[in-house]
């Protein structure tokens, strides 16, 4: 008599699904995006009631509610707030490429914002060589090969000079 098939083994098959999609950035993101990549500049958003600046930019202040108007122009450099170490693998959702670990992930607030940018972070990935608020700067694609979204930043690095906290 067979296998009953609470016995069988299951049969999976492998396979990688491509699920191409399209979305529209929005007049603020968009604004933004193209920005970065025409002329390799950041920008947010100042709200009108508590000054708070948000990058990437968005329509509404979060905390108040309020309609944003004000456009800021940040950076170049920042600082990192915070950071994690990957040790497994990480498949970027923007590129579908994945990242082998060990590598560093983590929020890089430009100077000027008020709001964090998570980003991969181009540092030897040993906590003694990172340090929270040190000073970064981005590492942009070049020129001809910008098209217009967050995969024109190919990660952040340390600033050259003194190592200085903000």
């Amino acid at each position: 008599m067979g296998k009953s098939t609470a016995d069988a083994e299951p049969i999976h098959i492998d396979m990688t699904v491509d699920v191409p999609y399209r979305f529209a950035a929005g007049t603020f993101m968009e604004k933004f995006l193209i920005e970065l990549r025409d002329n390799g500049r950041f920008f947010g958003v100042a709200c009108p009631r508590c000054g708070r600046v948000q990058m990437p930019p968005r329509v509404v202040c979060a905390p108040c509610g309020v309609e944003n108007d004000a456009w800021v122009g940040l950076g170049p450099e920042g600082v990192l707030a915070g950071y994690t170490i990957m040790y497994l693998p990480l498949t970027d959702p923007t590129t579908g490429k994945p990242h082998q670990p060990p590598f560093v992930y983590g929020s890089v607030k430009l100077d000027g914002s008020d709001s964090v940018l998570d980003h991969l972070i181009h540092i030897e990935p040993d906590p003694a060589k990172i340090t929270v608020g040190m000073r970064l700067r981005p590492v942009l694609k070049p020129r001809a090969e910008r098209i217009g979204d967050l995969t024109d930043i190919l990660y952040f690095e340390p600033a050259p000079g003194p190592a200085r906290r903000r």
